[in-house]
């Protein structure tokens, strides 16, 4: 169907944190069903508590060894401290919290997961490793980000946007979206100069995408995949939602989504940002007018 994205919705999505720690995956739940009321606030406190007791929440440990391998790049994230960096390089064991959960809103088994694993480190005064980015967080930052009472939550917690050069100009990817049953977005030939400004707006663009794929999850038909428009405008106000602030413009511009399947099971789909057909200039003068548009000559 022209102008709508068929994106098929997975039966369960997962979540897996580690903490590094001597403690067994025994010791480790008693501690998180001591530490969650103390640690934790309403409404995620008591929900991860409830799950946790009842197994909804799995425990366990591992070796270094056998964990998720963290690439080079995991270290340079913005606001990484190396001295959570290195608590976790030189970890020769882990405790992990993990959560099966149906696509939908808000993201409990992300939630809960996170809030089991802050509440044990900030106890033990150790960082969390989110194995999903990967990303290493402190427990204070981690228990920051968890939704609210009203399921709201700053979507640049939870997904990251990266750039990698190349001759034709920057790629842009997300990672994050998958934790919601989406494919992660991307962009190629991002002309250097914008790519500050590009980062921003793929956070917008994940925002309003992501608004569009709770809408289809409510109103699908059983199991059949769910259909999101494949253009919509994204908005300064989106950015800002994105990232948790007041929007400071009305600036607007209308972007084209198309779905790149995986083509093996080593490789994954994304949602392609690309300019409409009808377009008269080059991808590089799409990017740069999409951010005159949006956040005009700031």
């Amino acid at each position: 169907m022209a102008g709508v994205l068929i994106l098929p919705v997975p039966e369960v999505l997962s979540a897996a944190y580690l903490v590094p720690t001597w403690l067994d995956a025994a010791a480790a739940r008693e501690r998180a069903m001591a530490e969650l009321s103390a640690q934790v606030p309403e409404p995620f406190g008591s929900l991860a508590a409830e799950m946790l007791e009842a197994g909804t929440i799995r425990v366990g440990d591992m070796q270094a060894s056998d964990a998720p391998a963290l690439p080079a790049k995991f270290q340079q994230y913005p606001g990484v401290e190396s001295r959570l960096v290195e608590s976790v390089a030189s970890a020769s064991h882990f405790i992990v919290f993990e959560a099966t959960w149906r696509p939908g809103w808000p993201p409990v088994h992300e939630a809960v997961t996170r809030a089991c694993a802050a509440a044990v480190a900030a106890d033990l005064r150790q960082p969390v490793v989110d194995t999903f980015v990967p990303q290493v967080l402190t427990p204070e930052h981690a228990i920051a980000t968890l939704p609210d009472a009203s399921a709201r939550f700053k979507l640049s917690d939870w997904v990251l946007a990266s750039s990698s050069p190349a001759p034709q100009g920057a790629w842009l990817t997300t990672k994050g979206l998958g934790r919601f049953g989406l494919p992660e977005l991307r962009a190629s030939n991002v002309p250097a100069q914008l790519g500050e400004q590009w980062d921003a707006l793929m956070m917008g663009i994940a925002a309003r995408l992501l608004s569009l794929w709770v809408d289809a999850l409510r109103t699908r038909d059983g199991e059949t995949p769910a259909e999101v428009a494949s253009s919509f405008d994204v908005r300064e106000a989106d950015v800002a939602r994105a990232h948790g602030i007041q929007p400071s413009g009305d600036g607007k511009a209308l972007v084209l989504l198309t779905l790149d399947p995986a083509t093996g099971d080593s490789s994954d789909s994304f949602l392609t940002v690309q300019p409409p057909g009808d377009f008269p200039g080059s991808a590089g003068e799409y990017f740069a007018q999409v951010s005159m548009e949006v956040f005009g000559r700031r």
